[in-house]
């Protein structure tokens, strides 16, 4: 492996810290060192302290490998592809040029973009792959689709807003269609089963107290909650799922028993209309533990009379979960 030496001039000779890759093109910088320890996709100087430093090529690399990615190629295959692109510009560079043949991308290619590879007209590109993806109604379509995401924008990259933007698209499309209605039920199917993996998986690393989350409304309605959950998990705050709701009194032993220092509740706007309305202000009107409460109804549930202090949440899930732990996470 070629060495580099630790200075400042290293930009100027066209060398770049994994951070400017990162800014460049996009990639998640754990994605980027898995690419080159697993795969052997990408191979950077290193400085005599074992920084890594990219070429301008390493960062044209990495963008066709992103490519690559959302055309379906599975990321083992890649390196197939990628020596397919090297034999076929060696030989065009051997071959006797055209002088009036246009310029044009090899085979395979598109043309390179400028930026970080968001197309101008495109809001969200995650969002809009991963809406995409539900398309074919197939799950395991959907979910090759959402492990490559993941894998090029991180896990906190596709769930900051792309994830529930989707769901909450589906969610209105299905209020209009038969067709939208089961593009919904197919996500929230998939969702709450990969999300439910997640969770299980995230609790094995999780140390210290653990909530109770109150997670109320059947189907697609549990999107939210479970991914406030995970979001959770991958902080280090374990919760113990609860899908129904139950009385203050049953809430308090279960408080006691786990040691916790609140109760967490997540609730969908439908919430507001169900029976479980009824033993919500039940919970809240009687005195014990703090309720944090998430998802749309929190802002309503907040108004109804109660005895024990209410905390709402933010909306977006991973800031929900950034101020949980900061109440029921830490000491």
């Amino acid at each position: 492996m070629a060495i580099a030496t630790d200075n400042d001039s290293n930009e100027q000779a066209g060398l770049y810290p994994i951070r400017h890759v990162c800014a460049e093109t996009g990639i998640n910088d754990v994605t980027l060192r898995a690419w080159e320890r697993r795969y052997g996709l990408i191979r950077p100087m290193r400085t005599p302290k074992g920084h890594r430093l990219y070429s301008e090529e390493d960062i044209r690399r990495v963008r066709r490998i992103m490519e690559l990615l959302d055309q379906g190629i599975p990321v083992s295959q890649v390196h197939r592809v990628l020596q397919r692109d090297e034999d076929a510009a060696a030989q065009e560079s051997a071959a006797p040029e055209a002088d009036d043949a246009p310029a044009s991308p090899a085979p395979g290619r598109r043309p390179a973009i400028s930026g970080p590879g968001i197309a101008p007209h495109t809001a969200d590109p995650i969002a809009d792959a991963l809406y995409h993806a539900v398309d074919p109604l197939d799950v395991e379509q959907l979910d090759r689709a959402y492990a490559r995401l993941v894998m090029r924008h991180g896990w906190d990259g596709v769930h900051e807003r792309a994830f529930l933007e989707v769901y909450r698209q589906l969610r209105e499309e299905s209020r209009h269609s038969p067709e939208g209605e089961v593009r919904l039920a197919v996500f929230s199917a998939w969702a709450t089963a990969a999300l439910a993996d997640q969770l299980r998986n995230a609790l094995r690393a999780c140390e210290g107290p653990v909530a109770p989350c109150l997670v109320l409304g059947g189907g697609h309605q549990q999107v939210g909650g479970m991914l406030l959950q995970v979001s959770c998990a991958r902080r280090g705050l374990a919760t113990l799922s609860l899908f129904d709701a139950t009385s203050a009194a049953a809430l308090e032993s279960l408080v006691g028993t786990l040691g916790a220092r609140g109760i967490v509740l997540h609730g969908s706007s439908r919430l507001l209309r169900s029976p479980d309305l009824n033993q919500v202000e039940g919970i809240l009107a009687a005195p014990g533990a703090p309720v944090y409460l998430a998802g749309s109804a929190a802002l309503e549930l907040s108004k109804l009379d109660r005895q024990r202090p209410v905390e709402v949440l933010p909306g977006a899930p991973l800031e929900a979960a950034d101020r949980l732990w900061q109440y029921l996470g830490r000491g």
